[in-house]
């Protein structure tokens, strides 16, 4: 039982001889190399077809990005303007509220006097200008003859160097280094 089957060998069969080598001619293996580089060249174009299709989709893809980045710029851009817009309305109501209320003198006079602590003036006095034809000395000739009293002459001392201060309070120190 455990001896390995022989087989008996036929004649018939083991009498029919293999073909023998012989030599390919050149002009075989030309055709071969031929068929060989042609799907060569065809895989080469076709790896570079598909190169191109995927720089293409990848252009169209960064292209979209760009645009989509685009519109939330523009978005974002439009949502700001749409609050500058409605803090710009808003400030002028509130200036149109204040011109309305700042028409009628009682109001103003109101306001002057309740925050700025102004009060009617109970003495008014002109000042005359005069035209450009009288110089600087005719003035002062003329307003020296109709004042002869030392009081006048003082009080117009007393006048001038208390608007040259006023004049100084007023500019600061601004108005003093332009000079």
């Amino acid at each position: 039982m455990g001896a390995a089957a022989r087989k008996m060998a036929d004649d018939r069969r083991t009498s029919v001889a293999r073909p023998h080598l012989r030599l390919v001619p050149a002009s075989s293996t030309k055709s071969k190399s031929r068929s060989r580089s042609r799907a060569a060249s065809h895989s080469a174009g076709l790896f570079r077809a598909c190169c191109l299709v995927m720089v293409a989709l990848a252009c169209v893809g960064m292209l979209r990005v760009a645009f989509a980045v685009q519109a939330e710029e523009a978005a974002i851009d439009a949502m700001t303007l749409r609050a500058d817009i409605r803090s710009e309305e808003l400030a002028g109501k509130t200036l149109e509220a204040d011109a309305s209320a700042l028409k009628s003198p009682s109001r103003i006079e109101a306001i002057a006097g309740s925050a700025l602590n102004m009060t009617e003036a109970q003495k008014v006095r002109y000042i005359d200008i005069p035209s450009g034809n009288q110089t600087a000395e005719q003035v002062e000739v003329a307003s020296l003859a109709s004042d002869s009293s030392g009081v006048s002459s003082m009080l117009a001392k007393v006048m001038d160097m208390a608007a040259g201060e006023a004049q100084v309070l007023l500019v600061g120190d601004v108005g003093l280094s332009s000079r």
